[in-house]
């Protein structure tokens, strides 16, 4: 097994561990991608096939491939679009519960 194959499983056991959820995002080559509906802010993006050109709003442009991965946070100001010769595929993968989240500092505060 590759590297790339191991970290895939990693990402996408099925199911979720519980407490996490998963967001398919897909688009044809040449298009915009629209997150819709909006992942949650603290998702990280994953992505599967494709290649992603992300645009912000001052124009600087920068290009991402499979296995990429993004923090949502910074995409909502962005124009994603799709420049590969494959369908875009993205994954958001997202907590659904309070379990993980840290409110700071470390566990010996």
């Amino acid at each position: 097994m590759t590297a790339e194959a191991s970290a895939d499983d990693a990402v996408f056991c099925d199911p979720l561990p519980a407490g996490f959820a998963a967001r398919t995002y897909r688009t044809p080559p040449g298009r915009d991608l629209v997150l819709d509906p909006a992942p949650p802010t603290d998702a990280i993006v994953i992505l599967v096939q494709g290649e992603l050109e992300l645009q912000c709003r001052a124009g600087a442009r920068r290009r991402f491939e499979r296995g990429s991965m993004i923090p949502i946070a910074r995409l909502p100001a962005a124009r994603l679009r799709s420049v590969g010769s494959r369908p875009l595929v993205l994954v958001a993968v997202a907590r659904t519960s309070d379990e993980f989240r840290c409110a700071g500092g470390s566990h010996d505060d």
